[in-house]
C-alpha cells in the first residue's frame, strides 16, 4: 500500500545525507528541532534581552527550518544549521527595528530564594552590573560569548554560524571575557590589579 509519495525517496540538495525516505528525513528534523529548541531560545534571549521576543524569533526560525529542510545540503550539522537560521531571523528582526540588541535585566533570574535582604540586595546589584557589562560589549563579542558560554557551542560551530575564521571566534570570546572581568572587578575584591 503506497500513499501518493509521502514515503518517496528524496535526496537533499547537493547530495547531503544521501537517499532517505521523506518521512525519515522529516522525523530526523523533528528530533533535531526538539534537541535544539531550548538552546536556540536561550541564545536568542541573550541577543535580544526579551523572553517573549526570543520565543517569537525561535518559533520563526523553527518554522523556516521546517520549510527549508529540503534545501539542507548536509555540509554542516543540523544544530549548526538551525542556529544559523535563528541568527539570521534575529538579524532580520533587528534590521526591521533599527535598534541595537540589548540585555534584559537579569535581576529576577539571579535573586536567591533566601530571604536574607543583604544577600538578595547584593545579588540584585550583581545582576544589574552583569547585565550592564554584557550590554557594553561590542555586538560581535556579545554574540560569540552567548553562543560559547550559554549554549556550549564549539569555536568551530560559532565560526560556521557567524561565517568567520575559527581564530576570530576565539578572539571575540576571549576579548569579551577580558572586558567583562575588567568591568566586574569591583564585585571581585580578590582580583589583582
Amino acid at each position: 500500500m503506497t500513499d501518493s509519495g509521502a514515503d518517496s525517496v528524496a535526496q537533499p540538495k547537493g547530495g547531503g545525507t544521501g537517499f532517505q525516505p521523506v518521512a525519515a528525513r522529516r522525523e530526523s528534523l523533528r528530533a533535531a528541532m526538539d534537541d535544539v529548541a531550548a538552546p536556540v531560545r536561550r541564545y536568542l534571549f541573550g541577543m535580544c534581552g526579551d523572553w517573549h521576543e526570543a520565543e517569537d524569533i525561535a518559533s520563526e526560525a523553527m518554522l523556516k527550518a521546517w520549510e527549508k529542510w529540503d534545501s539542507f545540503a548536509g555540509r554542516a550539522n543540523v544544530k549548526t544549521w538551525i542556529f544559523a537560521i535563528a541568527r539570521n531571523q534575529w538579524l532580520d528582526r533587528l534590521r526591521r527595528k533599527r535598534r541595537r540588541p540589548g540585555q534584559q535585566q537579569m535581576t529576577e533570574q539571579m535573586q536567591a530564594t533566601d530571604p536574607s535582604p543583604p544577600l538578595n540586595a547584593h545579588r540584585a546589584e550583581l545582576a544589574v552590573a552583569v547585565a550592564g557589562a554584557i550590554d557594553k560589549l561590542p555586538a560581535e563579542q556579545r554574540e560569540a560569548l552567548a553562543m560559547r558560554e550559554s549554549e556550549g557551542l564549539t569555536f568551530s560551530q560559532i565560526a560556521e554560524i557567524l561565517e568567520i575564521p575559527i581564530a576570530t571566534a576565539k578572539s571575540r570570546v576571549r576579548y569579551a571575557l577580558l572586558k567583562l572581568a575588567e568591568l566586574l572587578k569591583p564585585f571581585n575584591p580578590g582580583a589583582g590589579d
